[in-house]
Order: C-alpha cells, then sequence, then structure tokens
C-alpha cells in the first residue's frame, strides 16, 4: 500500500473553510504518495497514529510567542491555533521517526518547534538583506526571484545534484522562488542550515537524524523538486514498512504468549492433585 502523507491545510476563518494549494496534492500523487489533508481541529496523536510522513506547507506568519518574543509591528496575520497545533506534530513527529518535509512557512515551523527563532520581518531587522518579501499574487509562484548556494555536504544536495549547476566545492548554486518576509535566526536543535540566500538567510534546513527536510521556496512549482518529494515519500514508504513490521512482530508476540499460557493451563487441568493421602 502506498505511503499516506498528512498535509496540514490552512484555515480561512472569514468563510469558514480548509484549503490548500492543489500543487501539493499533485506533486505526492506524482511521486506514488496519498495525500490526505488535516486542520489544526485533529488530534496530533491521532494524525501520526495514521499517517507516514507530515508535510507542511505555506500560511500566515507564525507568531512570536512561539520563540519568546512579543509581536512587532510588521508582523502580518497569524493563526495561532495552526502554530500550536503544527508545532506539536512536529515535536511528537521528530520523536516518533515520522519523515518531515517542510515548504515555506513550513520550515519555519520545524524551526520553531525544536527550539529555533525567527527574524519577523526580514527587511526592517536586517537593513543589508536583499529582497525576499515578493508579491506573490502579483508575480506568480513560478518566478525565480533569488538564488541560493546549497552544500554539497547535505542530503539535499545529494537528493537534488542531477537537477544542480555544480559551480564549486562546497557549494551548488540554484535559482528559487522564495516569497517570504520571516526568516530563521537561531537554529533549533537537532537541525542544521544547507542552503543560504546571498544576503546570508537560511533558505533550507534538514535533520542530523531521520528525515527532516525544509526549504524557504515554492519547491511544488519547480520541476527539478519533485526529486524532493520523491525522497520524501520513500522515506515515508520506509517508515510505513518499518511500523508494519512492529506492529506485525508484537502481533505474533502476543499469540505465542496467549499459546504459553494456554499450554501452561492445559498441563495443570489435566494433572490433577493426588488427593488419596488426605
Amino acid at each position: 500500500m502506498k505511503p499516506l502523507i498528512g498535509i496540514i491545510g490552512s484555515m480561512d476563518y472569514s468563510k469558514n473553510r480548509l484549503f490548500l494549494n492543489k500543487a501539493h496534492l499533485e506533486k505526492v500523487l506524482n511521486v506514488g504518495g496519498i495525500p490526505a489533508v488535516f486542520s489544526a481541529d485533529s488530534s496530533p496523536d491521532e494524525v501520526l497514529e495514521h499517517v507516514d510522513g507530515i508535510l507542511l506547507i505555506e500560511g500566515p506568519d507564525i507568531h512570536p510567542h512561539f520563540y519568546g518574543e512579543d509581536p512587532s509591528g510588521v508582523l502580518k496575520y497569524v493563526d495561532v491555533a495552526r502554530d500550536e497545533f503544527e508545532i506539536c506534530l512536529v515535536k511528537k513527529a521528530v520523536e516518533n521517526g515520522v519523515p518531515i518535509l517542510g515548504i515555506g512557512r513550513g520550515m519555519q515551523v520545524i524551526n520553531v518547534a525544536l527550539g529555533g527563532t525567527l527574524y519577523q520581518d526580514v527587511s526592517t531587522e536586517i537593513p543589508k538583506a536583499i529582497k525576499h518579501d515578493w508579491d506573490l499574487h502579483l508575480m506568480g509562484p513560478t518566478q525565480r526571484v533569488h538564488g541560493v548556494r546549497i552544500k554539497t555536504s547535505s542530503r539535499l544536495y545529494e537528493i537534488l545534484k542531477e537537477e544542480l549547476n555544480i559551480e564549486g566545492t562546497s557549494d551548488v548554486f540554484l535559482r528559487v522562488n522564495s516569497f517570504h518576509h520571516q526568516a530563521i535566526k537561531r537554529v533549533g536543535e537537532g537541525i542544521k542550515p544547507v542552503a543560504y540566500a546571498v544576503d546570508g538567510l537560511i533558505e533550507a534546513i534538514e535533520g542530523e537524524e531521520g528525515f527532516i527536510v525544509g526549504v524557504q521556496w515554492q519547491a511544488e512549482y519547480l520541476p527539478e523538486m519533485e526529486r524532493l518529494f520523491e525522497a520524501f515519500v520513500l522515506a515515508a514508504a520506509e517508515y510505513r514498512a518499518k511500523k508494519l513490521d512492529m506492529e506485525m512482530r508484537e502481533i505474533e508476540a502476543k499469540v505465542r504468549e496467549g499459546l504459553s499460557e494456554s499450554h501452561r493451563s492445559s498441563e495443570t487441568s489435566s494433572n490433577p492433585p493426588d488427593t488419596s493421602q488426605m
């Protein structure tokens, strides 16, 4: 059976509807996964009981309360319920070894969940930063607005290397469709930065263990990024296989235990106590 990929949708509170970009569903389906959409009203434990991988996608700003700061005047709209749900989900997924892919906001959620912090607004906190806050609605999501350099020592490079323009021994260059006004400041525990914009801002992270990858750009619109989705769904399939194997071992152990108890009970009933001396 194909791995089930849990995707957390965005909430439009004005219309009481849950939505997400169809491109995410198409990418997961194209590489052999089955997408399942959840809302922030779901239980993280119940979600993780059923899915084999977690895909965190774009959305509103993460409230700075979750990394120990008060909101600045440049903060845009937030969804605190979604923040709480996704942060809890990431923590539990990491504990259980569930593969995670974060895109845009999703990368930032991974970082905050693991103890990292964010720049609430790149343009005001880093005066020398290049432009990151492009208007996606006016430009369209496929435009490659700036470049990033990816470390060749990274898992991300190994996944994408057949698609990359190699320019050096330690980094490779790629132009991406990265649209954001928040960015990673301090990296969380157990993850490391593996791609940077020219101004030094972190554009991709990955876990030191397991499959945890986050990219700031909209990977679902770039053809070469299908390899990233392939690697993610493959990791989810491997996780599913291990989970099923463990469940089967537990069932077999219970069956053996039941047979052993039945055998002991049978031996006891077939050898009644000697009462002739009583």
